[in-house]
């Protein structure tokens, strides 16, 4: 197994036709390092170069058409951002109904009171390093809609005494549509009732199955700044079974690739646990930003199925959060 930035969700059913992608990217490159795909192997992704300032938090959002003109069934993503992000991610809301006005935008603005966010669906995300690539196995695809209007997303927490240029750049190499034999789904269960009280260690754990056989290829964690172990077993349903992925390190999500993939079937999961340490003098819960906590796993798999998520069957708390 190895670790890898996470491509989440293939979004098409049955075969689109030839990818006819454009080599072009939005705003301003970058990364002069990060040479976009040829025409017709891939396409470029790029946020416009943003300026964090000193001491500050940025969480930075622009909104733009992805500029692949077919289906594009897509087998490695390699990027370059800024060490130390937050977290980046791509996502959509077009799917859902909506349509932005382009540009770029605070986040907490964009996303206002949430309902925005509601409809989001992501297609890629990491963070921490600045620099990783993602390769699928051979014939396994996600598969990403023409003209598709993107969110892309960068929170930055510049702890320095000078600016920051934010930059964050994804290459999306394709294959040819007559080579796919497979496409990924995925998603993320998630704890939004954390309670940690102030000066102590809490642990929660969630325990979910899926409601469909699949082959998990990536699971990954995601916890912020008090979070000191995030933990995965499997579940079958009635007991857990031995702790097989272990992360001490919140600014690492530990993305793991399974090779060969996790064998999971319908009614049979995971449980997955989260312990923080609040060492402030306040109460912390779940949030966005950098001084709330989350408890988030993340999940990719085979067949492609947007029906298929792991369903939450019970917590520490005794709240069932559902997608």
């Amino acid at each position: 197994m190895r670790t890898a930035p996470l491509l989440t969700l293939a979004l098409l059913v049955g075969c689109g036709g030839d990818a006819s992608d454009s080599s072009g990217s939005p705003g301003s490159s970058a990364s002069p390092t990060l040479t976009p795909p040829p025409a017709g192997e891939g396409f470029q992704l790029a946020m416009t170069p943003f300026t964090a300032p000193a001491y500050s938090e940025s969480w930075v959002c622009e909104v733009y058409d992805s500029p692949n003109t077919a289906y594009a069934p897509i087998n490695r993503v390699e990027y370059l951002q800024n060490e130390g992000t937050h977290h980046m991610t791509l996502s959509t809301v077009a799917l859902a109904g909506n349509r932005l006005e382009p540009g770029v935008y605070d986040c907490n603005d964009l996303y206002g009171d949430a309902s925005l966010m509601s409809d989001q669906l992501m297609f890629f995300g990491n963070q921490g390093a600045g620099e990783g690539e993602m390769q699928l196995p051979e014939g396994v695809v996600a598969d990403l809609p023409p003209n598709l209007q993107v969110i892309h997303e960068v929170h930055y927490v510049n702890a320095t005494e000078a600016p920051v240029e934010l930059y964050s750049v994804l290459n999306a190499w394709t294959i040819d549509p007559d080579d796919v034999t497979e496409r990924i789904w995925g998603g993320q269960v998630r704890d939004e009732t954390i309670a940690l009280p102030a000066g102590a260690e809490t642990t929660e754990w969630t325990r979910c199955v899926m409601n469909e056989d699949v082959e998990i290829l990536f699971l990954a964690s995601h916890m912020h700044q008090l979070g000191v172990r995030f933990t995965i077993a499997p579940f079958d349903g009635a007991e857990s079974g031995e702790i097989f992925y272990d992360n001490d390190d919140w600014h690492d999500p530990k993305i793991i690739q399974y090779d060969p993939p996790i064998t999971v079937p319908a009614g049979q999961g995971f449980e997955y646990a989260c312990t923080w340490n609040n060492t402030t003098d306040q109460a912390v819960t779940y949030g966005l930003t950098a001084d709330d906590e989350m408890c988030n796993m993340a999940l990719v798999f085979t067949p492609f199925s947007p029906s298929a998520v792991c369903e939450v069957v019970e917590t520490s708390d005794g709240v069932l959060w559902a997608p």
